[in-house]
C-alpha cells in the first residue's frame, strides 16, 4: 500500500543495485566457466552411468544447498531413475569425538574414509573455501582416488589452493548472497545437464565411457 513518508526511502535503489550486481556476477560467471560447467556435467553423468557414487558436503547455508543438490538428483524424472547422491553430514561430530581427540575438521574426512571408493565424486559447496573441514575432506578424497569438484566464491580460499580440486566453479564475488544465489542456480543447472546426458543423449555417455575414467583422470592432471 503506497503512502507518503517525510524521509527518503532508499529501498528501491538498494533493490536495483542488487539486481544489477546479480546480473553482472551471473554474466561474468557464465562467461568464465561455461566450458568448466560442461566438463563437470559430463563427469557427473559418467560417474552415474558407471554406477559410481556422488557425495556432497557443505557447512552453514551451503549445507542446505548440499541437501538440495542431493534431493534434485535423487528425484525421479521421465526416463531417469533416482541417482545415488549422499550428503556428508556435519552433525555426525559428537562431544565424545572431542573427548577422544578428534577435531571437527575431520567430520567429512572420516565419512569419506568409511564410505567412498576409487572413482567416486566429491562435490564441496562453500561460500569462501576457508573451513579446514573442507580441506580435510578434499585430501581424504584424493587419497581414495576420487574426483573432487568445488562450488566456491571469492578467491576460492584455502580450498582453491594446492590443487585440491580437480574442477572448481568459482563465483566472482565475495558478497554472500550473490555466491549462494549462483550456487543454487548451478545446482539446478547441473541436475538438468546430467538429465540431458542420461535421459536425452545416453549414447554420448557411452562414447565417453570408451575413454574410461583413468583417461579422464589423466586429462585433469594435465590441465
Amino acid at each position: 500500500m503506497p503512502f507518503e513518508l517525510g524521509l527518503k526511502d532508499d529501498c528501491p535503489e538498494l533493490i536495483a543495485q542488487r539486481a544489477d550486481a546479480s546480473l553482472k556476477v551471473t554474466g561474468d560467471f557464465y562467461d568464465m566457466f561455461s566450458s568448466d560447467i560442461h566438463e563437470v556435467a559430463r563427469l557427473l553423468a559418467l560417474a552415474f552411468y558407471s554406477e559410481q557414487h556422488v557425495y556432497v558436503a557443505g557447512l552453514g547455508i551451503s549445507a542446505h544447498l548440499a541437501a538440495i543438490f542431493a534431493s534434485r538428483f535423487m528425484r525421479t524424472t521421465d526416463g531417469r531413475a533416482p541417482l545415488p547422491v549422499q550428503v556428508l553430514s556435519p552433525s555426525l561430530w559428537l562431544e565424545e569425538d572431542r573427548e577422544n581427540g578428534t577435531e571437527f575438521s575431520e567430520v567429512f574426512a572420516r565419512q569419506i574414509e568409511a564410505h567412498c571408493a576409487d572413482g567416486d565424486v566429491l562435490v564441496l559447496i562453500t561460500q569462501d573455501g576457508m573451513h579446514p573441514a573442507l580441506q580435510a575432506a578434499c585430501r581424504a578424497a584424493r587419497e581414495q582416488n576420487m574426483f573432487t569438484i568445488g562450488l566456491t566464491g571469492g578467491d576460492g580460499g584455502l580450498l582453491g589452493q594446492d590443487d585440491l580440486l580437480d574442477m572448481e566453479l568459482r563465483v566472482p564475488s565475495i558478497e554472500e548472497g550473490l555466491v549462494h544465489e549462483l550456487h543454487m542456480n548451478l545446482v539446478c543447472l547441473l541436475d538438468d545437464l546430467v538429465d540431458y546426458y542420461l535421459s536425452g543423449k545416453p549414447e554420448l555417455v557411452r562414447e565417453m565411457l570408451q575413454a574410461g575414467a583413468s583417461s579422464l583422470r589423466e586429462d585433469l592432471d594435465r590441465a
